[in-house]
């Protein structure tokens, strides 16, 4: 074998394994997409699920108000929970809207930004439905009177009111500062990292964090 047939067998060898290093790129790539359209598809039902539940809850909460339409403590919390609950809603039918609207054959880094978009979207909604931990009185308001039939409010002595008006203010400042903070501009700190990383997951995290990077730069 001349020196030639030695060139010409190398380059051969060359162009087979860039042709099949290639091949496993686009495989790879496309095992990730179906991943990201399984995880998303997935992520669709569960909105679609929670939705359905969140619309029922508001039915019955709109029924409840018409039927006790006073100005009593149940009917109070039954007002302030259903403004959650419709808060709920129409964040479900938001993240089924943006997932329905993903166009699988952009590019991927127009893709990522869609996803990013989506789980931005979830994040917020879970920070707004956060916001009702202060009123948390309210459900014991409307099933002491549901259950037995008598408004817990009247019942409360002074310092109880005192104690659960002042707890609910804290709550609330609490839960004000950690709606500010849970950010995904502040996912370098650890416990908004890991925070975010629960309500969202690990691999949308490190997007978010490939994608701050982008900008930044």
């Amino acid at each position: 074998m001349n020196l030639d047939d030695i060139k010409n067998d190398w380059q051969h060898q060359s162009s087979a394994d860039a042709g099949a290093i290639e091949i496993n790129q686009n495989m790879l790539s496309e095992m990730k997409m179906n991943k990201q359209m399984k995880e998303l598809s997935n992520m669709k039902w569960a909105r679609i699920i929670e939705g359905t539940l969140f619309f029922i809850i508001v039915v019955l909460l709109w029924q409840y108000i018409a039927q006790n339409f006073t100005m009593s403590a149940a009917t109070i919390s039954a007002g302030i929970l259903n403004m959650f609950a419709i808060i709920g809603l129409a964040g479900c039918i938001g993240q089924v809207v943006l997932i329905s609207e993903i166009d699988y054959s952009k590019p991927i880094s127009e893709l990522q930004k869609d996803i990013y978009r989506v789980c931005s979207h979830k994040l917020q909604l879970t920070k707004l439905l956060m916001m009702s931990t202060p009123f948390y009185l309210a459900y014991g308001f409307m099933v002491c009177d549901i259950l037995f039939g008598f408004d817990l409010f009247l019942h409360l002595e002074q310092h109880m009111i005192w104690f659960y008006s002042v707890s609910s203010a804290l709550m609330f400042i609490v839960a004000a500062w950690l709606f500010a903070k849970l950010n995904y501009h502040n996912i370098t700190t650890n416990w908004v990292r890991s925070t975010i990383q629960f309500i969202v997951g690990e691999r949308l995290v490190n997007m978010a964090q490939f994608i701050n990077n982008i900008e930044k730069n």
